[in-house]
């Protein structure tokens, strides 16, 4: 794998993870919730929902879907549901946060939504070169640049979070935080749903 490639993995992926998406609105909710030193062991969740389901998008999926592409919709209908789920939960922790009560966000819930965040199929199909799909020590090195750029970006969304809590004073505030993060989410669900039906 060539400097150029890795130069390609490490500016397409910046540009796919700095965009608002299920994780990262997840990770931007822990920042508000726990602040950033709690929320940074969500980032090895992120990072290993990502090396999954993009090696599994890379290696079987795509290849089945050129002879099955109603899997596509299937895999879209599945993502659509877990978003919405996502946002059930979200708003409920909006309601939850006034009473201090408030669950974190956990590492099964940013590991599940990674995988089934459609970012990682884009980034399978234009990020990453076959190579990376095809040989371990080309793979290892893509998803390493890939790592290094994740890092700083997903630190970036629970920094954000956490300046977003200390500028938001009171429990109407934080409330509002999360029930605009649970609409997000609901509207990428409907991306997804309409890209399935159109």
């Amino acid at each position: 794998m060539d400097t150029h490639q890795l130069i390609t993995i490490c500016l397409y992926s910046a540009l796919v993870l700095i965009v608002p998406g299920p994780t990262n609105t997840l990770l931007f909710s822990s920042g508000i919730s726990v602040g950033l030193t709690r929320t940074l062991p969500l980032l090895l969740a992120e990072g290993a929902g990502y090396v999954i389901a993009i090696s599994a998008w890379g290696v079987s999926l795509l290849a089945f879907a050129v002879a099955h592409p109603q899997i596509l919709s299937v895999i879209k209908l599945a993502c659509a549901s877990y978003l919405l789920l996502l946002a059930a939960k979200m708003w409920a922790r909006g309601t939850l946060e006034e009473d201090r009560r408030s669950k974190p966000v956990t590492w099964h819930d940013v590991v599940v939504a990674t995988l089934l965040n459609p970012k990682a199929f884009l980034l399978a199909s234009t990020a990453f070169p076959l190579q990376a799909f095809q040989n371990v020590g080309n793979g290892a090195v893509a998803f390493g640049a890939f790592l290094l750029v994740l890092v700083p970006i997903g630190a970036g969304w629970a920094s954000l979070g956490r300046v977003t809590r200390i500028l938001a004073s009171g429990p109407r505030h934080i409330t509002a935080l999360f029930r605009s993060a649970s609409v997000l989410l609901v509207l990428f669900s409907g991306s997804l749903l309409y890209s399935v039906v159109k």
